[in-house]
């Protein structure tokens, strides 16, 4: 008898112990599910080749990009799809037959609106998009070619407004003297396309009545025969004063990568764009072309510079305060935006996926202007 009870004794404590690790281990799995990441996966669906290369910085567990359409068993099983408005191609052929409740349509653009190839819907009423990315400031996600910043970050996560500092003009440092003191040609300015909307050429050619500017690329005499851009870059710091930082479009936020290329260097960049450079760049960092009424006035406020070493010297005043960042990192923006946009339409909202109403009006319309501050002579 005492054998029998000490066998249903000794199954009781083994069923019990099972038991437990049973409880235990279901326990583990369903917090386990609770804290796992939900993955967002977006689709680089209508895009330019040179997108395929941009990675989430550091890698993201949160999204996954890709360019692969089989990456998923189906179109309609991505969480985003990224069209771009940079090429040629239409609304009515490229878009997939079939769009779930919980797809959002990410309109990006890097490119002016001049230089914008994508033809829109036949009724431009038709909404189409959920989200913008671009570099201008009224986008839902702010993608610009590179920003100034007193903080040590590689991408935006929003639009801030500089509170730029005052600018203080201490003494210049021997090194930076020296670095001046070689320099031994006025400008330089490398261009690839000689036929474009703002007449930067027309106002090149005006400036070289008066100073000596190099031109290189396809539509000068010159060429650059270093190995990389940084080395291009390095040839310049060391034998030019200025930089021309001039855009092929005068369009609102159109900066491109030409100014904060340069600003990582002892150069000063010339600029010329659409752009209210103030919001972007810290005062007396730059030279704007369109504070000066003419090119030839211009022109003799650069010579009067090169002559003078320590007003020269007082564009670098920023340094000592700010980097430069040449940003590419917005994908980290675009996942946060698409998880942000996801949990608000699981919640039955409709806000969540609102479309724009009249995209090519938000892109195009009182985006560029043809006059410019600057006359040529």
């Amino acid at each position: 008898m005492r054998f029998l009870a000490k066998i249903y004794f000794t199954i009781c404590a083994i069923s019990i112990v099972i038991f437990l690790i049973v409880l235990l281990y279901d326990e583990d799995v369903r917090h386990a599910k609770e804290i796992e990441p939900v993955i967002k996966y977006i689709l680089l669906y209508e895009t330019p080749p040179w997108m395929d290369h941009l990675k989430l910085d550091p890698p993201n567990s949160r999204c996954i990009v890709t360019t692969d359409r089989k990456y998923l068993p189906k179109i309609e099983m991505f969480d985003a799809l990224l069209f771009s408005g940079s090429h040629w191609w239409m609304v009515e052929w490229s878009f997939p037959s079939v769009r779930p409740m919980h797809q959002l349509y990410v309109y990006v653009n890097m490119e002016s609106p001049l230089t914008t190839f994508h033809t829109f819907a036949t009724d431009p009423r038709k909404e189409i998009y959920n989200i913008t990315m671009s570099y201008r400031r009224d986008s839902d996600i702010y993608w610009p070619y590179g920003f100034i910043s007193k903080q040590n970050i590689t991408y935006l996560s929003s639009v801030n407004e500089e509170n730029w500092m005052i600018p203080e003009f201490e003494e210049v440092e021997y090194e930076l003297l020296q670095k001046i003191w070689i320099k031994n040609k006025t400008a330089a300015w490398f261009v690839s396309n000689c036929k474009d909307k703002s007449n930067r050429m027309q106002l090149v050619q005006a400036m070289q009545k008066t100073i000596d500017v190099d031109i290189y690329g396809k539509c000068g005499t010159l060429e650059c025969s270093m190995n990389t851009k940084e080395e291009c870059y390095e040839l310049i710091e060391q034998d030019y004063y200025f930089y021309f930082s001039f855009e092929n479009a005068l369009c609102s936020d159109y900066i491109t990568e030409k100014v904060f290329n340069i600003m990582r260097y002892d150069v000063v960049p010339v600029v010329y764009g659409g752009a209210n450079y103030t919001q972007h760049l810290p005062p007396h960092s730059y030279i704007d072309a369109n504070d000066f009424a003419t090119a030839t006035d211009l022109a003799n406020y650069l010579t009067s510079l090169r002559r003078d070493t320590r007003e020269y010297a007082k564009y670098f005043w920023w340094k000592k305060h700010y980097r430069t960042v040449v940003s590419s990192m917005m994908y980290n923006n675009l996942c946060d935006k698409i998880h942000d946009l996801s949990s608000v339409i699981s919640e039955g909202k409709s806000i969540g996926r609102k479309p724009y109403e009249n995209i090519q009006n938000w892109w195009m319309k009182n985006q560029c202007s043809d006059p410019h501050n600057i006359r040529f002579e």
